[in-house]
């Protein structure tokens, strides 16, 4: 995997902010030297049914990148197949609703060996209950994947005061925001914060039940006026989870 784009990022982070973190304080004046530097994601391509659900909507996303952020991301989205461990390490970060359909023994090698390499793995459940009908089950799913294909990560809770509520956008609470299915509020799910996967200080991935691609897909002209809308705030997040990840080395 070609680490460029990370390690220059990194550098500028470093250079201009005394930290790795304080991205906000940064600004966008040396943020804006990135916009050079092409950086991307890609959806991991796997078995299930649903793993591009939604990606008609992800240039929403992108395009808030470019709008809100100077992240030079691709407005195309593009897909990896778990069987091509080339085609995974063309994408700093992936994106996937769920890793546990992945039970070809290739495809999870390639995935251990695509964040051994130092990817990131973002995995988020969908919130429609007919793709996750327990979230609570998603999440064991997820943690015996990797105890089976990484097991030197650990799952840990990510606390309300870590630096990804911070690092671009700024969420005060340390909540990820969450959306509901017909807006119907979820306490089972809710209860739930952010899991990251770790493999010693790095964090190589993080795993949640937020649903936030289900958000960006509601993304409209009217309720992108709104700059706290539900769609937004996911949005928000997400930059900050990628913003955050391109600051993991080693």
């Amino acid at each position: 995997m070609s680490n460029i784009t990370r390690t220059r990022f990194l550098k500028l982070l470093v250079a201009g902010s005394g930290g790795l973190f304080g991205l906000s304080a940064f600004g966008a004046a040396k943020l804006d030297d990135l916009r050079g530097d092409r950086v991307g994601w890609a959806r991991l391509k796997t078995p299930s049914p649903d793993w591009k659900r939604h990606a008609g909507a992800d240039p929403m996303l992108t395009t808030f990148f470019h709008e809100q952020t100077t992240l030079n991301i691709d407005k195309v989205w593009y897909e990896a197949d778990a069987n091509d461990l080339d085609a995974l390490c063309h994408y700093p970060l992936l994106f996937s609703q769920g890793l546990a359909p992945v039970v070809d023994p290739a495809g999870r090698k390639n995935i251990a060996e695509y964040i051994r390499r130092g990817g990131f793995m973002l995995v988020d459940a969908c919130h429609d209950i007919h793709v996750t009908p327990d979230f609570d089950q998603f999440l064991r799913d997820q943690n015996a994947f990797y105890a089976a294909i990484l097991p030197e990560a650990k799952i840990v809770d990510i606390p309300p005061t870590h630096d990804i509520y911070k690092i671009y956008f700024q969420f005060p609470d340390g909540k990820p925001p969450h959306t509901f299915m017909s807006d119907v509020y979820d306490p089972a799910k809710a209860a739930h914060g952010l899991y990251a996967v770790m493999i010693g200080k790095r964090m190589a991935g993080l795993i949640s039940v937020c649903g936030w691609q289900c958000g960006w897909d509601h993304v409209t002209e009217h309720s992108s006026m709104s700059p706290e809308g539900t769609d937004i705030i996911c949005m928000r997040m997400v930059a900050n989870i990628y913003i955050y990840a391109m600051t993991q080395t080693g």
